[in-house]
């Protein structure tokens, strides 16, 4: 998710690139516009905080303009209003002199910035070309910082981690683990999270900015109740989660038509990963536990096990041989992975 702060000392139609110009029927005109508001509704914001950001935002927008960049709805792009938040974000994960961030759509680098003031070292992962220049050139004085343009839910993540922290290790045998801090696109927040959560032998930390529904369906959720799903049980398995707090729309730019949260994921390392005897195996059972609207457990596992050695199973893990795949008590138990446990015992 790109960030940015727009103040009024920058709205000025003469530093504006020729593709936004300033003609009465010009996009520009409803750009600005859209700025104007965002401005206002900025300065009603209230969010409690430590020390701003040192951000040199006027730069970071007139770099914007002379690339006549506006942001891309399909890239789920926002510009953050708010600098705060970026501090918050840092101070949620720790970041410390040291460390080795990765960050997942940099946008215009405001977030970058208080990583790398922070004394981390960033690794930025940006789909957006456009964005990819504009970082590239913002930190070129930088050897803390390197930009990678690829797709994050497609790039092979754990290769390039795995090889930089290699490396690392060599000049810095007693170098932490990484941590992920992110202002994550919407639309990518569940694959994220699936991808980062199982690499506890890379990261010890992800920090991400999500939608503030989807941030309480993915953290808060109790057991027994119809909102559980299977991302609940692997976010349980892999990782301790908190919700840390809600980042009302009014900082965004353009504004979304939700809230965001920002949550923090404290992963396990494998050696502290609930005990089953294949976690590809206990997943696929999840899955199909979880398939199939009032239908019994036992149709839904008879790829697994034969129907007697499922009944069994259940009558173990304290479920009658009728439960169904919505039943309440379900959920405890997978999450649980007690199920999983009895199924491999016969």
């Amino acid at each position: 998710m790109m960030n940015a702060v727009i103040t009024s000392a920058t709205i000025n139609c003469n530093s504006l690139s020729p593709s936004w110009t300033c003609g009465d029927n010009s996009p520009s005109k409803l750009l600005l516009g859209e700025i104007s508001a965002a401005l206002s509704r900025r300065r009603t914001v209230k969010v409690s905080c430590g020390k701003s950001s040192p951000d040199d935002y006027h730069s970071t927008l007139k770099s914007l303009n002379s690339r006549g960049r506006f942001p891309r709805k399909s890239l789920g792009q926002h510009y953050m209003l708010n600098s705060d938040i970026n501090d918050q974000l840092a101070s949620a994960a720790d970041v410390k002199e040291g460390d080795f961030v990765l960050e997942i759509g940099p946008g215009t680098g405001s977030l970058t910035n208080v990583l790398i003031n922070l004394g981390a070292t960033v690794l930025a992962i940006e789909k957006d070309p456009h964005m990819v220049d504009l970082v590239s050139e913002r930190f070129a004085g930088s050897d803390k910082f390197k930009v990678l343009q690829e797709d994050f839910v497609k790039c092979h993540i754990r290769s390039h981690m795995l090889s930089i922290l290699e490396t690392r290790r060599l000049s810095h045998p007693d170098s932490a683990l990484a941590k992920v801090v992110s202002n994550l696109p919407f639309n990518i927040s569940t694959d994220v999270v699936k991808l980062l959560l199982p690499m506890g032998d890379i990261f010890s930390k992800v920090v991400l900015l999500l939608q503030d529904e989807a941030a309480l369906r993915l953290v808060e959720p109790a057991l027994r109740t119809s909102e559980y799903r299977p991302i609940n049980i692997l976010i349980n398995f892999y990782s301790e989660p908190e919700y840390n707090f809600r980042v009302p729309r009014e900082n965004f730019f353009p504004q979304p038509k939700v809230d965001a949260a920002v949550v923090t994921f404290k992963l396990k390392h494998p050696r502290d990963y609930p005990d089953v005897s294949s976690t590809k195996n206990f997943f696929s059972l999840v899955n199909s536990a979880f398939n199939g609207k009032r239908k019994m457990l036992r149709k839904s596992l008879q790829h697994i096990s034969s129907s007697p050695d499922i009944e069994k199973a259940l009558g173990v893990a304290g479920l009658p041989a009728t439960v169904s795949n919505l039943s309440h008590v379900l959920y405890e138990v997978l999450g649980s992975s007690s199920l999983h446990e009895n199924l491999s015992s016969f």
